[in-house]
């Protein structure tokens, strides 16, 4: 698929490049042309499926295609890992990306993963950007006991998706049957990766609830 999708895009540019020359287009300007489209034929796709696709499907299938790369091992592995691959996923994304607010998020969810709330909320405390500081700080706050302090935590953030988890999360720690509502909430509010992501999360958690 990947092959044809590109002979595709090869014979288009040779159209296009052709087109412009019989015109008499200045060679320089055909080869920006050229890269250009090249460039939004390829990268624009996974743009749009990283950051604002609404399918599952579509996102699902991206994150298959692209499994072997390092920032995808991580939602592939909550699709079809267990807890250990979901481990080594987040490891092997604090290995290779070295950017302050990369090893602030992700050591804080591996330390949630590991069922380490105080370490989680010291590397929480450490992300500079709002809302992603609010959130797993709620995030953990709930998953502590600490309802009161998730829900203020909560009222701070304007994201829907992030305040659905949040209510999620409480419902889960009390049994409550809306659990199911509110997972079905953030999902519907969330697009792209993080979609997915919060479907196989939540799937993931396996408490019985009424």
């Amino acid at each position: 698929m990947k092959s044809l999708r590109l002979l595709i895009l090869f014979l288009i540019g040779i159209g296009v490049t052709a087109f412009l020359m019989s015109i008499d287009t200045p060679r320089w300007l055909v080869f920006a042309i050229v890269i250009t489209f090249y460039l939004t034929a390829m990268v624009l796709p996974g743009i749009y499926v990283t950051y604002f696709s609404n399918s599952l499907r579509q996102i699902e299938r991206y994150i298959y295609r692209n499994r072997h790369k390092v920032i995808f091992a991580f939602p592939y592995a909550l699709g079809h890992g267990n807890d250990q691959d979901v481990e080594r996923s987040i490891e092997r994304i604090l290995m290779t990306h070295k950017q302050p607010v990369m090893q602030s998020i992700y050591r804080t969810l591996l330390a949630i993963y590991r069922g380490q709330p105080g370490i989680a909320a010291q590397h929480a405390s450490a992300i500079d950007r709002e809302p992603m500081r609010s959130y797993y700080l709620a995030h953990i706050a709930a998953s502590s006991g600490e309802f009161q302090r998730a829900s203020e935590l909560s009222s701070q953030i304007h994201e829907p998706w992030m305040n659905h988890s949040i209510d999620a999360l409480i419902a889960f720690e009390n049994n409550d049957a809306n659990f199911h509502s509110h997972v079905d909430n953030s999902v519907k509010a969330a697009r792209g990766i993080q979609k997915y992501t919060l479907e196989k999360s939540f799937n993931r958690m396996k408490k019985p609830l009424p």
